[in-house]
């Protein structure tokens, strides 16, 4: 009995390890790729729909697959951030790390999304123990 309750838990173990590590390369890419838009959408006044904007809906489109309601509604507040931005007038990158350095800049719209992402592996995290 205690060798299958072994077995059972490590198998347990492993499959939580295995999402958490799938989860945290889906919403490291999504940060990485909002980032570079968030960038974009603050210097460049034209709207492309190119590689990266069509990466981050994919991306988005994944975390429907496995991700809580929450995270997903993080992405879309993000990515509507993003599609807000750059419909503003650009700011020269020079300024833009002014008003950075001197929070006059809005609210990063990506740090409620990497809360809400912390929050979701720490409880899978949990339920592994």
């Amino acid at each position: 009995m205690a060798t299958i309750y072994t077995q059972r838990c490590q198998t347990r173990l492993q499959r939580v390890a295995g999402e958490v590590a799938k989860r945290e390369t889906v919403y490291a890419d999504f940060v990485m790729g909002a980032s570079n838009l968030l960038l974009k959408a603050y210097t460049q006044d034209d709207i492309v729909l190119g590689g990266d904007e069509q990466h981050l809906i994919g991306l988005i489109s994944r975390m429907r697959l496995f991700a809580p309601a929450d995270v997903v509604k993080g992405a879309e507040a993000v990515l509507r951030a993003i599609v807000e931005i750059y419909l503003k007038p650009h700011v020269e990158l020079r300024r833009l790390a002014q008003e950075a350095l001197s929070n006059g800049l809005d609210p990063d719209p990506l740090l409620s999304f990497s809360l809400v992402c912390r929050a979701d592996l720490d409880k899978l995290s949990r339920f592994a123990t």
